[in-house]
């Protein structure tokens, strides 16, 4: 059995801490820049492009800016944009299962690439299980209201 130790205790503190930190470094900047851009008629015209598909899921259109950047870029960048969209639990939770099946799409995509397998039928596939994964939650949210 292992033993716990008063370094392992400092190692785990310190490794927690510059975790903490080095999304920090993501995640403050990103919603710095969507709080500025809410005074901007960018998320506006992103929100009612894409309310549709966001509806389809369960999310308002100003989820889209979100979605798209977790998908393209990672989970963090997405943190940051939902944490000032101030959506509910239930919406949080249809986002992360959506960006657990489809996320950072352009490095994962290249790699991909570089295997020698087909990117697009794989990139398919990612975005329709995304989506549909978000329309069987909104669906049980509706089902199952208590869930919302």
């Amino acid at each position: 059995m292992a033993v716990i130790t008063k370094d392992t205790w400092k190692n785990g503190l310190m490794d927690g801490v510059k975790t903490a930190l080095a999304l920090l470094k993501v995640v403050l900047p990103v919603f710095a820049i969507i709080k500025v851009l809410e005074h901007t008629s960018f998320i506006g015209w992103l929100s009612a492009l894409c309310d549709p598909l966001m509806r389809f899921v369960g999310l308002p259109g100003e989820a889209a800016l979100a979605v798209v950047t977790g998908m393209l870029l990672n989970f963090y960048a997405a943190l940051g944009i939902i944490l000032a969209l101030g959506l509910s639990a239930w919406q949080i939770t249809i986002m992360a299962v959506m960006l657990s099946c489809c996320h950072e799409l352009v490095l994962e995509t290249a790699i991909i690439k570089k295997t020698g397998i087909a990117a697009w039928p794989v990139l398919t596939i990612r975005l329709v299980t995304a989506f549909a994964a978000g329309a069987v939650m909104n669906v049980a949210g509706h089902l199952l209201p208590q869930l919302t």
